[in-house]
């Protein structure tokens, strides 16, 4: 064991990791429940870095894994695989329901009901034709594949509509490459608001 302990230590994870390490390795070993004695700690430092010691729990059982994660500040991310959450997690702010002009779905959550008819609305971010077809993209521009984009089929061109201006349309929700989508043949359920 003390080779053991001298290789770690003379890595870069440090003594206080190979020590936490040493720990999970015996209870590992011992499933908890012989008897072992405790490597000298004299040394070691009183903080341990939470990030390696995170990487570390994978070499622990899945029960000792999950109490340790709770004491160091652990998420698992994978199967038995553990990063560092801490104190210092940034704070995901509810998100605001933004009042679409004659109700509806905003752009951004198109995505989600994708296979369903929606009302979709957005603020213009760009638009390009193809041969006939008119794209108006929301939200985003092309080719921010997080875009939405609706899509007037056999048209020809549309009279310009300046950028930022909110449109809306109704219609089934698809996906093309991973973009939603409600495709037109009729202009004129387009909607547009200051």
């Amino acid at each position: 064991m003390s080779s053991y302990l001298a290789m770690l230590r003379s890595t870069r994870v440090g003594v206080a990791a190979a020590a936490l390490l040493t720990t999970l390795l015996l209870a590992a070993c011992t499933g908890g429940s012989g008897a072992y004695e405790e490597p000298e700690l004299a040394d070691v430092p009183a903080v341990l870095d939470p990030v390696q010691a995170c990487k570390m729990l994978i070499a622990a059982p899945r029960g000792l894994a999950q109490q340790k994660a709770a004491d160091i500040g652990c998420v698992e991310v994978g199967d038995n695989v553990w990063e560092y959450q801490g104190n210092e997690a940034p704070v995901v702010p509810e998100p605001v329901a933004e009042s679409q002009p004659g109700g509806g779905i905003a752009w951004n959550e198109a995505v989600a009901h994708a296979g369903t008819t929606q009302r979709v609305c957005g603020p213009l971010a760009g638009g390009g034709n193809s041969y006939d077809d008119v794209f108006l993209n929301l939200g985003r521009d092309y080719p921010d594949p997080a875009r939405f984009q609706i899509v007037v089929w056999d048209i020809g061109s549309l009279d310009p509509i300046a950028g930022g201006l909110t449109l809306c349309t109704s219609g089934p929700i698809t996906l093309h490459e991973g973009v939603a989508q409600i495709e037109l043949y009729d202009p004129s359920s387009i909607e547009i608001y200051e």
